[in-house]
Formats: structure tokens, C-alpha cells, sequence
């Protein structure tokens, strides 16, 4: 059970926010990174959140009292009350899929529940822990609750005039990666862009002529619709966060 003594063993500072809530700092030489605890009464889960050199103390409690003392069996992804940040959901993930705590307080750990804000489009909610941590390290800055919007992203693609691609499988990919891929694509016939959205939903880009691409969605090639490269950037990102 996490109990205020244990954290005041663990981290520096430390400071009793509201009844309950408490906020813990770990001051590293560039950034200080504050972590977030609900102290609940045994055999409950204690939730936290993290943030990456940002305190705020009501949207923390926010975040944790969106859960309170319930644990989460998987990841799960659920509605969270309007914030400053236009954060829409929070994710609620179970310590078997995160390593908060790890080497610190090891044997309160399986009780405990990280509760990451996100915006909806970042995560389904259905990720595996291979997919969640993937996304984690190279594309959502989750402990930034500054960031701006960053959609889930996978990408297939050929390019046969660069000699480049994925091979059969996908690959996550940021945003502007992606337009990179499209206006390498210029002149290229053969090649392809496959995108998934977060409810994988899919849209292929193809090369048609000139200036102009063909938009196909869940792979009905009959259902193509021509489009020009210049307006290619705000459809995808509607695609991407609708």
C-alpha cells in the first residue's frame, strides 16, 4: 500500500496537495518530472499521473479522481471532464504495462494504476504492451501535457523510385513523416501509402498524375476519389482525428 511515509522515503520534494493527493518531484539536471499519487486505504489501487516539468495541481486531481481508487485489468481508454489542455480521455493503464515505480517501491507496484491524459486520436485503447510502449517512445510524448495533438499513425508503404517501404507490415509514424512519404510518392505509379487511424479505419494514397493522388477508402479502389497534393495535409489529418 502506498502510504505518504514510503514517499517521502522515495522521492524529494514532496507535498500533500489536497486530503489525499500528493505531489512528488524528481529534480534532474534539464527537467523535473512530478508524480502524482492518490493515497487509497488497502486493498484499493493508488492511480497516478506524470508530468514532465509542469505543475498543475487541479487538473492532476482531475485526472486521478476520473478513477479514484479502481484498478484496470488492460488498458483502458475512457472520457475525461474538460481541461485547460483539450485533453478528452484519459488512459488508465495497469502496472503490467508500465514501469512507474520499478526499483523504488517494487512491492506496491501491482497496485497501482498510471492514468495517462490523452487526446482521442492517440490511442485506441486496444493497444497490446508492444504496441502501447512503441508508441509511447516514438511518437506520443505522453508526460508532456503541453503537446499538441499527436495521432496514432500506421503507415505501409512502397516507394519504388526511392527504393524505400515497410515491407507487409506497418510501422508507427508521426504526422509530418507521413506528408513526407506522400510528396515522395510524386511521379512514382507503382508505389502506395497505406495509413490506420486509431479505430483502423483505413485510406490508401496513390500516385495518378502530375500534382494529383487518388484517395482510397477501406480499400475499395472503385471508390477512389482524386485529390491534389496541397489539400492532401487537411484530409489526412481529419481522417487521422475525426
Amino acid at each position: 500500500m502506498i502510504t505518504i511515509s514510503k514517499l517521502k522515503d522515495n522521492f524529494y520534494p514532496v507535498d500533500e496537495i489536497d486530503g489525499n493527493v500528493v505531489r512528488c518531484g524528481d529534480e534532474l539536471p534539464k527537467t523535473t518530472i512530478y508524480t502524482y499519487f492518490m493515497i487509497c486505504n488497502a486493498p484499493a489501487h493508488s492511480p497516478i499521473t506524470v508530468s514532465d516539468n509542469k505543475i498543475d495541481d487541479e487538473f492532476a486531481k482531475l485526472v486521478l479522481k476520473s478513477r479514484g481508487c479502481e484498478g484496470a485489468i488492460g488498458l483502458t481508454k475512457a472520457e475525461l471532464a474538460p481541461n485547460s489542455y483539450g485533453f478528452s480521455h484519459v488512459l488508465y493503464v495497469p502496472p503490467q504495462y508500465h514501469s512507474e515505480l520499478k526499483g523504488r517501491l517494487d512491492a506496491d507496484r501491482d497496485k497501482v494504476t498510471l492514468c495517462i491524459p490523452i487526446f482521442k486520436s492517440e490511442f485506441s485503447g486496444s493497444e497490446t504492451l508492444e504496441e502501447f510502449t512503441e508508441l509511447r517512445k516514438h511518437v506520443v510524448p505522453t508526460y508532456r501535457w503541453d503537446r499538441e495533438v499527436t495521432p496514432k499513425i500506421s503507415l505501409r508503404f512502397d516507394n519504388i523510385k526511392t527504393k524505400s517501404g515497410t515491407g507487409d507490415g506497418y510501422v508507427y509514424a508521426r504526422f509530418e513523416q507521413v506528408l513526407k512519404e506522400v510528396e515522395n510518392l510524386l511521379g512514382d505509379r507503382d508505389g502506395f501509402i497505406e495509413i490506420l487511424n486509431y479505430k483502423n479505419d483505413v485510406v490508401e494514397i496513390v500516385f495518378s498524375k502530375e500534382e494529383e493522388f487518388s484517395w482510397i477508402r477501406n480499400r475499395d479502389d472503385a471508390a477512389g476519389e482524386p485529390i491534389l497534393i496541397d489539400a492532401i495535409r487537411a484530409k489526412l489529418w481529419t481522417f487521422l482525428t475525426e
